[in-house]
């Protein structure tokens, strides 16, 4: 494995402190790492790092509360948000501001 950046580590760092049952924006994940414009980044790390660091991938979302992902990682997201105790409406969205860290 390549050696990771440090704000590689610094989002991996706040992934993995989302606890069980709420849930984290991709921006917010950002700016928790000290980088305010790092979404995207923080998006392309869930994608190409989550099995390798047991991310909890499913606790990240859109800062509108919508699950980003299409079928079939959407419903699984679902299943694991609900699992957990997150409330998703049936059109997939989340409460964030009742089930985020970012309270």
């Amino acid at each position: 494995m390549a050696e990771l950046t440090e704000n590689t580590k610094k989002i991996l760092a706040v992934i993995q402190a989302v606890p069980q049952g709420e849930v984290m924006s991709y921006r917010d994940v950002g700016k928790l790492a000290g980088l305010p414009n790092a979404a995207r980044q923080v998006s392309w790390i869930l994608h190409s790092m989550s099995h390798n660091y047991k991310l909890p991938w499913w606790r990240i979302i859109r800062s509108d509360g919508t699950i980003a992902l299409p079928e079939p990682g959407r419903s699984e997201q679902i299943a694991l948000l609900q699992q957990e105790g997150v409330s998703v409406s049936t059109k997939g969205k989340v409460n964030i501001k009742k089930s985020s860290t970012e309270k």
